[in-house]
């Protein structure tokens, strides 16, 4: 299930207001309208700006990425000629020594650019949610990345290609879970180590709220530098069931008051 990010803005907004109420009960209603208007306003110039600057870095990266093939394939395509020439006088010789150094500083250039790539997006990997890291193109993609990760030096300049359109895909696929707000059902233990089957919503890469059927269980859900880590919260079992019913549409949308960084 999917839902549109305002209602990101608007969880956001709602839990801004409640904190001013509570913080200063002088505050009139329409100076909690005013913060919360202006508070939801830089919400969303904040995460268009983010969103703008992820498809600026990735347009860029997928243009580097065709040009540095296209220069290996003219360097490659030149050697092949040369070696089919004659070559008899010295002054030839070294020019095919020459465009022989060339092909290989542009390869070894480019494998130090897409070492950096992957080592850069190596340590992204664990603020993946579970339901984006499961995905059988996303598993795969990593499982690759991880095998690139671990090549001796000498072949480091190996599948160069291949090696970059999986950090293309990698980064693609992160950037379409991050645009949408997504439900799903998953096994989570309490303290005591007993498991639950609970209804998790994610939205996007930031946060996830989850309760279990009869909301005995709560949790928050946060990513890590070691992946995404859960806390336990009972007391806001009846805002995440009210959000849950929002969200998959079985009670009109409403605000809910959850806690939230600012991004």
């Amino acid at each position: 299930m999917r839902l549109l990010i305002p209602i990101y803005s608007c969880l956001f907004a709602a839990y801004a207001v409640a904190q001013d109420a509570s913080n200063n009960p002088s505050v009139t209603p329409t100076e909690e309208l005013r913060n919360s208007v202006r508070e939801w306003v830089e919400t969303k110039r904040k995460i268009q700006q983010e969103e703008n600057d992820w498809k600026r870095d990735l347009e860029v990266l997928q243009n580097y990425k065709e040009g540095l093939e296209k220069e290996i394939a003219d360097l490659t395509e030149q050697i092949k000629d040369a070696k089919n020439r004659k070559s008899g006088a010295d002054q030839e010789s070294l020019n095919q020594s020459a465009q022989r150094d060339r092909y290989m500083a542009a390869k070894s250039e480019m494998a130090n650019i897409v070492r950096g790539f992957e080592e850069s997006l190596m340590t992204k990997i664990p603020s993946f949610p579970p339901p984006l890291a499961k995905e059988a193109k996303v598993a795969q993609g990593i499982e690759d990345l991880k095998r690139d990760m671990s090549l001796p030096t000498e072949k480091r300049g190996e599948n160069l290609s291949k090696r970059l359109l999986n950090v293309v895909n990698l980064l693609t696929e992160a950037e379409k879970f991050q645009q949408t707000v997504h439900v799903r059902s998953e096994l989570h233990k309490d303290k005591h180590g007993k498991e639950f089957n609970m209804q998790v919503v994610y939205f996007g890469l930031a946060v996830a709220y989850a309760v279990n059927e009869d909301g005995s269980l709560a949790l928050v859900g946060r990513p890590t530098s070691k992946g995404w880590k859960f806390e336990e919260r009972e007391d806001l079992a009846d805002d995440i069931s009210k959000l849950l019913a929002a969200t998959t549409g079985e009670s009109e949308a409403t605000f809910t008051n959850l806690p939230f960084s600012k991004p």
